[in-house]
């Protein structure tokens, strides 16, 4: 056999070539400019056809590419233009950074700056490439024509080139743009940023404490805590976290029965049979499910129903008994403990005695004083016996050393946030809470030592994924240089000489197996940031998960692929002479741009297609159709279209991941364009073209696809994001750019004195210092900034809020544990099931139907009298479910809106309010309380015409008439842009809005109900 080589520094990727004539065997290599063209042709036409597709199927399948237009429940105003079959391509760069911010979501509008900074900053690549590629191609002779590609890089130089002073010219200039870029886009970040912590949100009203001390584990004493910080009425929600597993694990189990109970009310309306099940999956008795699973469910309701009334009792005993003291060191030493000291706290708040005591005239006053201490024993015993059960043996009710907070205003609210609340380290840690419904409830409450166990096993699974993941990376990178492989795995030599294809194939592969090496990480990254204890659920999403996986791609994809692949190439060489290693090394590093080209082609090329077709979601949906008629899950609309299984159906669709897409994906392009836009220049056109492509295609997705899902906020309007952060993961990835602009400045500066250009590499000290400095001054003050809303600026929205009159019933038990919320739980919209709380037979004639509404409805006025909102809307939920269209059916409708008033949800107070109307138009206190609910809306003029058609029902309702009144004054002021005056805000005596819009007291004659 016959080898030629082109020359000892090349990557080496042999191709066999048969003569015939001579039958010898002759192996020669391919050059990274024929590497690089390869996979252009082959990904790039994978792209170009997944494209071609998305291009003729997105105008004729809307229902597929236009999501947010398609279906009402995830539309947004902003997908309504879905412009041309190609002018789409041009057009959504029309629409502007604010729209996608308000409709899209902060992370979706930090997302397309980042990738809008990675064409900027390719841009100056191919501007310092002007003058690069002359430089090394012409004054360098390492590599000469062989290859063109290498030969504009700077392993063409030979050792110790004075014109490697270029390299740091084009460095100066490349980090200088991106520094001055950062600083810009810090300025732009941070006013939206504060935007965005000025909304109605319960995040930015809210405060999370961990690590409260056993005096503090009670809602009245943080209370008034807070009470004494601030003002009487600075709280305006507060929950101790509560151990609660068996509740939990009941409240479970009844939610796992009302889908089936549903599917099975749809099984015997739909198809007229009666459906059936087994007790057990083996041996079981068949019974009939629909009587079965509403008996199970009501049990559950009930028991649970009972269990949150002795939870809330518990804890009002807790906090009538204050705990307000700590244990002093007499306690201690005299052996008494916290129980100890609990029973004597709450027998000093029994000071309450029955009548039968207050006599002072009795003549047996000893007796009657040994009574009271008889009695008052006894009461301790009581009040305390429920705490001191739960603490000893884990009954459920038992408090936990943390709570969430809401306040009645943004500026106690910051305020909370950046104080120190105890002179103990760990101890009251003031942060910032997740969402409502993305709180990791099992993780709240855990001690500061579980905690940092965790995150120590933490670090030491990520370091040992690390470590045991350079086998498989080292061997991956390895296979782009199949001349090395074959000399270390010798029985690949004879596939290699026989199969010409397998070379190429081989050189192919190694970047697509990396590929899918790196869609691995963030599942396993997933379950070990599961040990933190995080108090956000673990998701995709989360700035722990992107953190790990960004380090992970720069130190193992990046450097230890790099380091692998130069071994494998020169491994030879540097056995036969180990002192050329830095030699070697200094000119194959450059030369590694060829693979990491690849690597990011493949990357990009094959996600970003298949995201823009989406294959992945029409196979979903597919899959769920046909496993759904498999299973009969298909009798309504409902079943036809939620997820099943785990299929999700194309208006169910996925967020998007941005931690997981950053930390891959744009991490590993940044780092490719650091290191290597001015060691080979060429690098910069590819990372231009993927960059340019990425915008333009996640421009379209955030506008057109991902969904505005994912929980309602104090409106009752969808949050624009699901999963947004509100822009922290942009913080998170400036910290780590300007970090990975320092590493690559300093990779640089070691490539250049392995080379022996000792001046270029000096040159590069200062602006490696320069970088260091710039990134001190943004740890200084600009994170911090953007972490809190100033406190002038917590003032102005305050004083706005006071002026629009808001309300903060919308803070009420949003971060109540979930299985506290709810006592009863049955199928929406299942009238077969008559009662929700323990009736089990069906009206047997229209009035019983009635009558059993008109009990709930009874049961709602009780519960609003109680100022129970929340209950009364249960019950008016279920008379309407009872009487959906009986004679008082717009009675029900009516009170319900009242309801949703003082909840603060005035969308679904008017949606009532017009069904109360259309089924009654004299009904005159529903057009009350659909002025109401649109004047809250700041619908003004809606709100006088509902108030002019009330006042023609009934001329002497003298406080509707000053609420028009009002509506008027804000009307005009609305018109003529002036601020109100917050002093005029009351009608008739009684407040619509409270002192800084604390509190609400809407006039008796609009909503009592009937």
């Amino acid at each position: 056999m016959e080898e030629i080589y082109l020359d000892f520094d090349e990557t080496l990727h042999p191709r066999l070539l048969q003569d015939d004539s001579s039958n010898t065997t002759t192996t020669t290599t391919l050059t990274d400019t024929e590497i690089i063209w390869t996979s252009l042709v082959t990904y790039g036409s994978i792209f170009a056809a997944l494209f071609l597709v998305f291009l003729i199927a997105r105008p004729r399948y809307p229902r597929v590419y236009n999501l947010k237009k398609s279906f009402p429940a995830l539309h947004a105003p902003i997908a309504d233009n879905a412009f041309g079959s190609l002018s789409w391509i041009w057009k959504v760069f029309s629409i502007d950074y604010e729209d996608i911010s308000e409709q899209c979501g902060m992370d979706a509008v930090t997302t397309i700056k980042i990738l809008e900074m990675g064409v900027k900053l390719s841009l100056v690549g191919v501007f310092n490439s002007a003058f690069l590629a002359p430089v090394y191609a012409l004054l360098g002779n390492v590599v000469g024509q062989s290859d063109p590609v290498k030969g504009v890089s700077l392993s063409n130089l030979e050792p110790g080139h004075s014109a490697a002073i270029a390299t740091t010219v084009a460095a100066y200039i490349f980090f200088g743009c991106f520094m001055h870029w950062i600083d810009k886009d810090f300025e732009w970040f941070t006013s939206h940023r504060h935007e965005f912590l000025s909304k109605k949100r319960e995040t930015n009203y809210s405060l999370f404490l961990s690590g409260l001390p056993p005096e503090m584990q009670s809602n009245k004493v943080i209370e008034e805590y807070f009470g004494n910080c601030f003002s009487h009425d600075a709280v305006a929600d507060v929950h101790v976290a509560l151990v609660i597993p068996n509740l939990e694990k009941k409240v479970a189990k009844r939610d796992a029965l009302v889908p089936k109970l549903e599917h099975a009310i749809n099984v015997l309306t739909i198809k007229n049979k009666t459906p059936t099940h087994k007790t057990k999956i083996c041996g079981g008795e068949k019974v009939e499910s629909v009587p079965t699973y509403t008996k199970d469910i009501e049990d559950f309701n009930e028991d649970i129903s009972r269990d949150i009334d002795n939870i809330e009792v518990m804890q009002n005993e807790r906090d009538g008994a204050g705990r307000k003291t700590t244990t002093t060191e007499e306690d201690v030493e005299a052996g008494k403990g916290e129980m100890t000291l609990l029973i004597a706290e709450t027998a000093s708040e029994v000071q309450v005695l029955p009548d039968e005591f207050n006599d002072d005239e009795d003549p047996n006053q000893k007796d009657k004083e040994s009574k009271i201490d008889e009695y008052r024993l006894t009461q301790t015993f009581k009040s305390g016996a429920t705490v001191l059960k739960s603490m000893i043996i884990g009954e459920d009710g038992a408090p936990r050393n943390a709570v969430f907070v809401s306040f009645a205003t943004l500026t106690d609210a910051n305020l909370a946030r950046q104080a120190v609340h105890n002179q103990e380290p760990w101890c009251c840690v003031p942060k910032e809470p997740p969402r409502p419904d993305l709180v990791n409830w099992k993780n709240i409450g855990r001690s500061n030592f579980s905690k940092q166990i965790g995150e120590l096993t933490s670090m030491v699974l990520t370091v040992a994924l690390c470590i045991f993941w350079t086998i498989p990376v080292s061997f991956v990178a390895s296979l782009s240089n199949v001349e090395a492989l074959t000399e270390l795995l010798p029985f690949l030599k004879e596939p290699v000489e026989n199969y010409a294809w397998l070379a190429g194939l081989l050189a192919l592969l190694a970047p697509l197996l990396l590929v899918v090496f790196i869609s691995l990480l963030p599942y396993i990254i997933l379950f070990i940031i599961k040990f933190e204890g995080l108090v956000e659920i673990e998701t995709m999403q989360h700035p722990s998960l992107f953190a790990k996986l960004a380090a992970f791609t720069i130190v193992q994809t990046f450097f230890i692929s790099t380091i692998a692949s130069t071994l494998f190439s020169k491994l030879g060489d540097i056995l036969k002479n180990p002192t050329s290693a830095i030699t070697l090394f200094a000119e194959a590093l450059p030369a590694q741009s060829a693979y990491f080209i690849q690597i990011i082609m493949v990357q990009n090329f094959l996600s970003l297609g298949i995201e823009l077709v989406r294959i992945s979601p029409i196979a979903q949906n597919f899959a769920r159709k046909i496993v759904s008629n498999l299973f009969g899950h298909n009798l309504t609309e409902k079943e036809r279209n939620e997820t099943f299984l785990g299929l999700r159906s194309l208006d169910d669709p996925l967020e998007y991941y941005f931690g997981r897409e950053l930390g891959t994906k744009i991490v590993l392009l940044q780092m490719v364009l650091f290191v290597y836009g001015c060691m080979a220049p060429i690098t910069s056109y590819f990372t231009l073209l993927i960059y340019g492509l990425l915008v333009i295609g996640y421009r379209h997705q955030f506008i057109y696809i991902y969904p505005i899902s994912g929980g309602n906020d104090s409106g009752g309007k969808p949050y624009p994001i699901g999963n947004d952060s509100g822009g922290k993961l942009w913080i998170n990835f400036q910290r780590l750019t300007i970090a990975c602009a320092i590493v690559s400045e300093i990779v640089l500066c070691a490539v250049l004195l392995l080379k022996e250009t000792f001046i270029a590499a000096v040159l590069m000290i200062p602006l490696i210092v320069i970088t260091i400095l710039f990134d001190l001054y943004f740890k200084r003050r600009h994170y911090s900034i953007t972490s809190y809303l100033p406190l002038g600026d917590c003032a102005a929205v305050d004083r706005e809020n006071e002026s629009e009159g808001m309300t903060h019933e919308w803070l009420n038990d949003a971060y109540l544990q979930p299985a506290l919320k709810e006592r009863v739980a049955f199928p929406k919209k299942c009238p077969e099931i008559v009662s929700m709380a323990g009736q089990r037979e069906e009206p047997t004639s229209w009035e019983d139907e009635t009558a059993v509404a008109d009990d709930h409805k009874e049961n709602g006025n009780s519960s609003m009298s109680n100022k129970e909102y929340k209950l009364a809307l249960q019950q008016y939920n279920q008379a309407i479910a009872v009487s959906p269209s009986g004679p008082n059916t717009y009675i029900y409708y009516s009170n319900r809106a009242a309801a949703f008033c003082y909840l603060g949800e005035y969308d679904a107070a008017v949606d009532d309010c017009r069904k109360s109307i259309q089924l009654n138009p004299t009904y005159e206190k529903a057009h009350t309380r659909l002025g109401l609910s649109l004047f809250f809306q700041r619908d003004y003029e809606g709100a006088i015409d509902a108030y002019e058609q009330s006042l023609d029902l009934d001329p002497t309702n003298e406080a509707c008439f000053n609420y028009m009144v009002k509506a008027k004054e804000r009307l005009g002021a609305q018109r003529l842009e002036e601020p109100i005056d917050a002093e005029s805000s009351t009608v008739c005596g009684s407040s619509c809005w409270g002192p800084l819009g604390k509190s609400q007291s809407f006039d008796p004659s609009i909503t009592n109900e009937d």
